[in-house]
């Protein structure tokens, strides 16, 4: 009789470790594991193989939260007060209205020579809205908006920013905002009120783009507290104990209320949005860039007639 043939056994009849195994359809298997010899070893095995798991699921974790703080909190994010950091600001501050210290040029010198138009200026209106532009200038634009709005984010970084280049620095429009507080409630009254403080230090426009910034990155209910606004103001060098006794004072408060009711009289109804005015009164247009440019253009070319 012939000998019988145990196939994959040694002739001592143990199954050999690490045989790879045929797929189905006669391809090798792509990998082979060592077969504990003992329940000991595979519990061993096991263990080692869930500390593993365990240690990758505890690094992603990790890793996951970190990156969820920094954005939370916009880590290194935050500039530092100068018209290094703050180019399109640096014009020379001339303040007006009705708080005498916002905006005013006693309340901040400038680090650097304005490179604009002699022109353009900031300051602020006899209705208490901040500007920044030719006050002459032929046609004036005035956006209403709200910090804690996601359209207002966007729009203050996408067409706006193109619009204050081109037309605002340039000396051919001047713009005005009016921050209105439907979106946010008090959270954006506190971020309204808090940006009004900081412009009696010189710095409405820059806290305003730290504010936006802010709504960004994290929630409003955080970002807009007044412990994280008084971090972020000390990391752009401002006085925090004048900010948190402005804040404190609540004298910005009226500004609030007649800020809305400007936005209601010019028959706003949502945020963003944009009015102009080439003298015959405010009139709300699209917002974007290509509706902007040729009501500029057509109002230069008129006053230069």
């Amino acid at each position: 009789m012939s000998e019988k043939v145990n196939r994959g056994t040694e002739p001592s009849g143990k199954v050999k470790r690490g045989a790879a195994r045929s797929g189905g359809l006669g391809w090798p298997a792509r990998a082979s594991y060592e077969i504990a010899a003992s329940r000991r070893q595979r519990d061993a095995q096991y263990n080692q193989q869930l500390k593993l798991l365990l240690a990758i699921v505890g690094a992603a974790l990790v890793m996951g939260g970190l990156v969820a703080y920094l954005s939370w909190h916009g880590v290194g994010s935050t500039k530092e007060l100068s018209c290094k950091e703050y180019e399109e600001y640096c014009v020379p501050l001339v303040g007006g209205g009705p708080v005498a210290a916002l905006e005013s040029p006693e309340s901040r010198t400038l680090d650097s020579d304005s490179v604009d138009d002699p022109r353009v200026v900031r300051g602020v209106t006899a209705e208490g809205l901040p500007f920044i532009g030719n006050p002459d200038a032929p046609i004036k634009i005035i956006e209403v908006a709200d910090f804690a709005c996601s359209h207002c984010q966007d729009y203050h970084q996408s067409d706006l920013k193109r619009i204050i280049r081109d037309f605002v620095l340039t000396g051919q429009a001047q713009f005005q905002v009016a921050m209105t507080t439907g979106t946010g409630g008090a959270y954006s009254q506190l971020a309204t009120q808090f940006a009004l403080c900081a412009g009696e230090q010189g710095a409405y426009w820059e806290m305003s783009d730290e504010l936006y910034r802010i709504a960004q990155s994290q929630s409003v209910v955080t970002g807009f507290s007044l412990n994280n606004l008084l971090d972020v103001a000390s990391d752009m060098g401002l006085d925090e104990r004048e900010l948190r006794e402005c804040y404190a004072s609540g004298r910005y408060t009226a500004t609030l209320s007649a800020y809305q009711t400007i936005a209601n009289d010019l028959g706003v109804t949502g945020t963003p949005s944009v009015l102009v005015d080439v003298g015959d009164g405010w009139r709300m247009v699209t917002r974007n860039y290509d509706t902007i440019k040729p009501l500029v253009e057509q109002a230069n070319a008129a006053a230069s007639e």
